[in-house]
């Protein structure tokens, strides 16, 4: 057989590429024509401003940085706007909505629903974090009901565009954020997946404290004590380990770097199980300074600059200012008395706030009720919480008559308590119990 020549075969992939190239104009042109209706639409909404867009063609979506102006203070107009950050994925005005309630800065990463659902994603930045703040912070508005009137507003606002269901969820005290918005606007959504949410009882939550002298069983809880008398006892050898740019960094919230070792020490055992999967058999027993500091530093991460002013304190000035209302937990520090240089007193709190921010006495009414509507009324929930995450045991209850179902990732810790780490059978009561409550068949392959 003849063989095709040089020539013809450059002219035949040249064709090609010249069909691509007009089907992917072509695309292009299609995409932005769609582009028209949605970009327009959104300016048309009251109130809401459009920062900046991001097409993607395969498959095909569009992102929108966006803004909605927001009271102030919802029931008096006068005290003031501020600007929301909210970061939209549109696929559609027909698909799904999913609203994710942020509990701290704003996200564009998207979700693990909005991805299974093929979906329409609205990320909320809570009021006061990052840029969703007025220029002056009057923290008498930085109260729930004040955050979740914000998401009712950007609710009503595009349920305009939006017709069909909607499902709120969050992560951490964004899921806590979400089941908050629940008790306040029972009706704003068809169903809610809160992830690893810690709804405490309590400013000292004692769940906490049986979490901690339980976990591992006996032998890990000694192994952990351990590690903090090890630590403490050897306290000036730690901070000789800081680097020099964790040294300029400032701990005048926590009184000194001496101070944030202590307080880091108290908070190992609580980051142990939220945050690190460290198998209990590595925590170090023997004498050797560098193994228990080696390990100290993989849990958390890093250092002690974790828990300077700029790291720890400054950029969680809301949420520490609102666990008057949320509750939260402290540290036991009674068993090391004996060998803390900072610390003395009462527990103190993991809250951190610097003395120009007024802290509120605690009130348990709030979380009481809103436990109490979760567990009697808190209908189409699903909740996911992590088999190792020291937050799980802040986990709310709901009775046997209540539609919602709680998922426990095994072995999973803050991060990876997620529907794509459940194991086979679990994904599928999930998706099957989603389905239930809303009607959406969810794609786990998208995952």
């Amino acid at each position: 057989m003849r063989q095709p020549s040089i020539r013809s075969c450059k002219l035949q992939v040249t064709g090609l590429l010249l069909t691509i190239a007009l089907l992917f104009c072509t695309a292009a042109i299609f995409a932005q024509n769609v582009d028209v209706p949605v970009d327009s639409a959104l300016a048309r909404l009251p109130g809401v401003k459009i920062i900046s867009k991001m097409v993607t063609h395969s498959p095909y979506k569009l992102e929108y940085q966006l803004t909605i102006k927001q009271p102030v203070d919802h029931n008096d107009t006068t005290k003031g706007y501020f600007y929301q950050q909210v970061h939209l994925i549109h696929r559609g005005f027909s698909k799904p909505m999913v609203m994710e309630t942020e509990g701290y800065q704003g996200s564009s990463r998207g979700n693990e629903l909005e991805k299974m659902l093929h979906c329409n994603d609205l990320n909320v930045e809570f009021r006061y974090f990052n840029k969703s703040k007025p220029d002056s912070l009057q923290w008498q508005y930085l109260t729930f009901e004040q955050a979740t009137a914000d998401l009712h507003h950007i609710n009503q606002v595009f349920r305009s565009l939006y017709h069909t269901k909607w499902i709120s969820t969050g992560i951490s005290r964004g899921g806590e954020t979400a089941l908050t918005y629940r008790y306040f606007y029972p009706d704003d959504v068809d169903a809610t997946v809160p992830y690893v949410a810690p709804m405490p009882n309590d400013i000292e939550d004692k769940r906490i404290y049986a979490f901690l002298d339980t976990a591992g069983g006996a032998a890990v809880v000694a192994k952990i004590r351990n590690v903090q008398l090890f630590l403490l006892a050897h306290e000036q050898e730690a901070l000789d380990r800081q680097s020099l740019s964790t040294r300029r960094l400032h701990y005048n919230t926590l009184g000194s770097m001496g101070a944030a070792f202590e307080y880091a020490v108290m908070e190992y055992p609580f980051s142990f199980w939220q945050i690190s999967d460290i198998d209990p058999k590595k925590i170090p027993t023997d004498s050797n300074f560098s193994d228990y500091y080696n390990h100290f530093v993989d849990v958390f991460g890093g250092d002690l600059s974790g828990f300077s002013d700029e790291e720890s304190v400054t950029p969680y000035l809301p949420h520490a200012y609102m666990t008057y209302q949320t509750g939260y937990y402290k540290y036991n520090i009674q068993p090391f008395k004996g060998y803390l240089h900072y610390l003395s007193g009462a527990n103190p709190t993991a809250a951190f706030l610097p003395a120009s921010v007024p802290r509120h006495e605690y009130d348990p009414e709030f979380e009481i009720k809103v436990n109490a509507w979760i567990a009697k009324k808190g209908n189409n929930i699903l909740y996911i919480y992590g088999g190792r995450d020291t937050w799980t045991a802040c986990k709310p209850e709901f009775g046997a008559e209540v539609n919602a179902k709680r998922f426990i990732v095994p072995g999973a810790n803050h991060y990876a308590a997620r529907i794509r780490n459940m194991p086979p059978a679990m994904k599928q009561q999930f998706v099957a119990a989603l389905e239930q409550m809303t009607g959406l068949k969810a794609d786990l392959s998208a995952l």
